[in-house]
């Protein structure tokens, strides 16, 4: 074949799966291996270039049930090695297309938000270093999913190595998608003609290619200038982003400085605030001229896992109790019964009287009555202890903990303004309402999402570790950010993209915005756009404490780190 030329790949046929009804609500499949899975397949393209593709080794065992699970569920979910090689001469660059094909798919299966593909650079979760990741919704027979879109590879001889996770959630309940077959596989393209250049809706180049390790900070060996971020990419609206030292994103609206952060998907460009200009020019860069006058707590009270929202609404009450409290004989229940006025509690066990021995057995047991009757009107869950106290919040009618967590953080948490998001108002009112046919109801996103509920799990849950919020996991262990945001916390005007509950179109950045512009938890960065000398706050909660909520926020130093929502710092709408 002819230099230049594409040439389209076919591998890693993925075995027919076989449907087996178990008399449960869920549909289990079975999956085969066969030998086509691990051929690799090498295609010439033309004397100077060639690329290959590995399907990628044996499972586990035989066949592989798959049911509604976690992506990472080896028992219930799929997950393949696929190594992609290229081999060039020292002054050529390949260009790789690589889709997921529909061979075939049930009208059901395909009807379903919850049938999901993924491929990453992680060997180990679906949500780290992601290349691609999508739904099976409305596809059918033929239908093509994009994983890799002009993936450059630059070096004579390249080795690379993916994993494509094809899972049904853990959310699916609709029973018309059990015993429902489908067949898939792999294709793609490769070329030596470089794809038309990428720009922003400002007019700058946009980096379609350069992978970046979100571990480290940003630097000009791991991103410096605008990219685009690799999950978006066959969107219809891709998210640009700015990242490290840049100088070519600043904007002047409305009269005062602002910083481009990034592209929206629904075609918009954010923008955080960065002062007033000075002689007609946006020159700050360091210093508190870069954020509001006065620094803000992000919430007054910081005593409920409540006060990690931007709005937020029943707080319940936190207390606690000294060890000297505790040495009394109280029983701990798993669970209760409750008969309209009183709780009792259910499937019991008496303390010792010694809070030394007891404090850290109570897994299974956090509701007391703080008696040894365990009948009461008003019941006590334990979410928290020490060796030196227990913390708690009251319940009454017949609650339990998950739904006062609920009314905490989801369900009735959007009615009160927090102390940070009243400031922004009052500025935006005075400012900016005038430019408002100009701003864009995009999602402000306070992500409230559970990582780890430890003593807020009344079954097992470690009742001596805190509660963590999903951005922990993500900015701390995953090192990928994310631009999803669960309905509840998605802050908006309009219902018909969030939850509509924002009078104004202005917000905070979100962590995850910081580490794509270059910060890193504990690493120090001051050559980064966001490094201002100065701390202020995202809008990302981190953790609840004993009796105290943290939030993300900017270090001075540049790196991102958690301090109580009660402290104030900037404020950089």
């Amino acid at each position: 074949m002819t230099k230049g030329q594409k040439l389209f790949i076919t591998f890693i046929v993925i075995g027919t799966v076989i449907c087996l009804l178990v008399g449960s609500t869920f549909a289990y499949w079975s999956w085969s291996s066969n030998s086509a899975q691990a051929t690799t397949v090498a295609f010439t393209v033309a004397s100077d270039f060639s690329c290959s593709a590995d399907g990628g080794g044996n499972l586990t065992s035989s066949d592989v049930e798959l049911a509604p699970a976690k992506c990472t569920d080896p028992d219930y979910a799929i997950k393949r090695t696929v190594k992609v090689s290229t081999t060039q001469n020292s002054d050529k660059t390949i260009y790789l297309d690589m889709k997921l094909k529909v061979d075939s798919i049930s009208a059901n299966l395909s009807n379903s938000q919850n049938f999901k593909y993924a491929l990453t650079t992680s060997s180990s979760s679906c949500e780290s270093g992601i290349m691609a990741v999508g739904t099976f919704y409305g596809t059918s027979a033929n239908s093509e999913l994009p994983l890799l879109t002009k993936e450059r590879y630059l070096s004579s001889t390249t080795n690379d190595t993916f994993y494509l996770w094809v899972w049904l959630d853990e959310e699916e309940t609709n029973i018309n998608t059990m015993s429902q077959p489908f067949k898939l596989s792999l294709t793609g393209s490769c070329t030596d003609q470089e794809p038309a250049k990428t720009y922003a809706p400002w007019g700058a180049e946009v980096d379609m290619y350069k992978r970046i390790n979100f571990a480290n900070i940003s630097s000009s060996t791991n991103g410096q200038g605008l990219y685009a971020f690799k999950p978006t990419v066959n969107d219809t609206n891709p998210v640009y982003y700015y990242r490290g030292a840049v100088t070519d994103n600043n904007v002047l609206f409305g009269g005062f400085c602002w910083k481009i952060v990034r592209t929206t998907s629904t075609g918009g460009t954010k923008l955080i605030y960065n002062g007033v200009p000075v002689g007609g020019e946006c020159t700050a860069t360091t210093g508190t001229d870069t954020q509001l006058e006065t620094t803000r707590k992000f919430n007054t009270s910081a005593n409920s896992p409540a006060y990690v929202g931007y709005m937020y609404g029943t707080s319940y009450t936190i207390s606690g109790k000294s060890s000297s409290n505790l040495t009394t004989s109280y029983k701990y229940g798993n669970s209760f019964t409750f008969d309209g006025a009183n709780y009792h509690l259910v499937d019991t066990i008496d303390s010792s009287g010694d809070w030394a021995t007891d404090y850290n057995t109570l897994n299974n047991n956090h509701y007391t009555c703080f008696d040894a009757t365990g009948t009461c009107s008003s019941l006590y869950y334990i979410y928290f202890t020490n060796s030196s106290a227990a913390y708690y919040i009251t319940l009454a009618n017949g609650k339990n903990a998950p739904q006062a967590l609920d009314e905490m953080l989801t369900s009735s948490s959007n009615t009160i303004s927090s102390t940070i998001k009243s400031a922004i108002d009052t500025w935006y009112t005075s400012n900016l309402v005038t430019n408002k046919a100009n701003l864009e109801d995009t999602i402000w996103c306070n992500d409230r999402g559970i990582y780890k509920l430890n003593g807020w799990d009344p079954n097992g849950g470690d009742i001596t570790k805190y509660l963590y919020f999903a951005p922990n996991i993500r900015l701390t262990s995953l090192y990928f950010p994310s631009l999803k945001c669960n309905p509840n916390d998605a802050f908006t005007k309009s219902i018909s993209n969030g939850n509509g509950k924002l009078t104004n179109p202005i917000g905070l950045i979100t962590t995850d915005e910081v580490m794509l512009a270059g910060g890193s938890s504990g690493k120090n960065n001051s050559t980064y756009y966001l490094y201002t000398n100065q701390q202020y706050w995202t809008d990302s909660p981190y953790y609840f404490r004993n009796n105290n909520t943290d939030g993300w926020y900017v270090h001075s130093t540049g790196n991102f780190g958690n301090t109580s929502v009660s402290a104030s710092l900037g404020v950089r709408p």
